[in-house]
C-alpha cells in the first residue's frame, strides 16, 4: 500500500532481473516494478533498454526516502553514457513506477509503504 493505493507489481530479486528490469519491455507490466535488495545503500538506477518513462521511488524503513519524477528514455545511448539516478538517502527497495503516478498520487518523501507478498 502506497499513498492509499494498493498496488500489484513484479518483484526483481536475482541479478539478472535486478539489472534487467523493465529494460526491453514495450508497456508497463502491472502497476511496476519492485526492486529488493539484500541491503540499504544509495542505489543507482539508470533507464537502460526503457521504452517508456518511469517515476522511481526509493524505499528505506518503510518509508519514501527519494523519488525522481518522469524519468525519461534514453534512446541509442550506450551503457557507459546512461544517466545514474541516485537517491538521497539509502534505500533496501526500488519502485519503478508509471510516469506521472507520483504526482498524481501526492505521493511525498517519508510516505510509509506496506510490502505484503
Amino acid at each position: 500500500m502506497l499513498a492509499n493505493q494498493e498496488l500489484t507489481v513484479l518483484l526483481a530479486r536475482t541479478p539478472k532481473q535486478l539489472h534487467q528490469g523493465l529494460g526491453r519491455r514495450d508497456v508497463m507490466p502491472k502497476d511496476g516494478m519492485l526492486f529488493l535488495f539484500p541491503y540499504p545503500r544509495k542505489v543507482g538506477i539508470v533507464m537502460r533498454d526503457m521504452r517508456f518513462p518511469l517515476d522511481i521511488v526509493w524505499l528505506g524503513e518503510g518509508k519514501v526516502v527519494d523519488i525522481a519524477p518522469n524519468v525519461a528514455t534514453e534512446p541509442g545511448v550506450g551503457e557507459a553514457g546512461l544517466r545514474v539516478y541516485y537517491p538521497r538517502y539509502e534505500a533496501s527497495m526500488v519502485l519503478e513506477l508509471p510516469a506521472g503516478w507520483a504526482s498524481t498520487n501526492g505521493l511525498k518523501i517519508g510516505d510509509s509503504i506496506t510490502v505484503t507478498e
